[in-house]
């Protein structure tokens, strides 16, 4: 488990290094000192830039923390969250070629599901609360 903690720690600074690199030409602020479109990505970059250290600092000095543990790859609860991983790149897909309020529609009700919702009254309505 410590090199997979490793992994995830370096691969989470990568990644926010990676998101503050492409959001570097977006305005962080205008004149008025409304946040820009740069804003958002670059908060969850410097978390994510955060955590990773965090998690690589509780693997350099806190060794007893995950030894002996180990991690299922295979439960069902890793596939749940692969699938939803799954699902929301094809939201994004969708998103580019139907639009959002086609893509909504599809993705609100499939991820409910997934997620354990099973009223479609509930799932009607929080779908379109969210198109509307």
């Amino acid at each position: 488990m410590r090199r997979a903690n490793v992994v995830v720690a370096i691969l989470s600074v990568l990644l926010g290094a990676t998101i503050l690199w492409l959001a570097g030409d977006l305005s962080r602020f205008d004149e008025n000192g409304v946040p820009g479109e740069a804003f958002w990505p670059s908060a969850a970059a410097w978390l994510l830039i955060a955590l990773g250290v965090a998690q690589g600092a509780e693997v350099a000095f806190v060794r007893s923390a995950n030894a002996g543990r180990s991690v299922d790859l295979h439960s069902a609860q890793v596939r749940i969250a692969f699938l939803g991983a799954a699902i929301s790149i094809a939201f994004a897909v969708l998103l580019a070629y139907v639009g959002f309020i086609a893509a909504t529609a599809v993705f609100m009700p499939t991820l409910m599901l997934l997620m354990g919702a099973r009223s479609p009254l509930q799932i009607s309505l929080t779908t379109a609360g969210v198109i509307a």
